[in-house]
């Protein structure tokens, strides 16, 4: 069985989950939606539904501070940490 297209679109799927990761740390929730829409469609996994949920709650959050921003940075790298060591996702 030919695996290399499966193997593409889970390669396109991870890549867009870090590109979204990217533009959350550099605070632009919409734009990573964007990505994380894609990736989803590509490959639906539990990672990518809640950090798609997250950039949504992000984005609704009026107000966000360089306070908030940084904590949520650092949530980010934790989260970054976890998919390294479960690679899986």
């Amino acid at each position: 069985m030919e695996l290399t297209g499966l193997i593409r679109i889970e390669q396109a799927a991870e890549s867009l989950i870090a590109r979204a990761i990217a533009h959350l740390e550099s605070a632009d929730p919409e734009a990573a939606s964007a990505d994380l829409i894609q990736a989803l469609a590509l490959r639906r996994t539990p990672f990518a539904q809640h950090l798609f949920c997250f950039a949504q709650w992000l984005a609704s959050v009026e107000g966000a501070d360089a306070t908030s921003l940084t904590h949520i940075n650092r949530q980010l790298e934790d989260s970054r940490q976890w998919r390294k060591s479960n690679s899986r996702f």
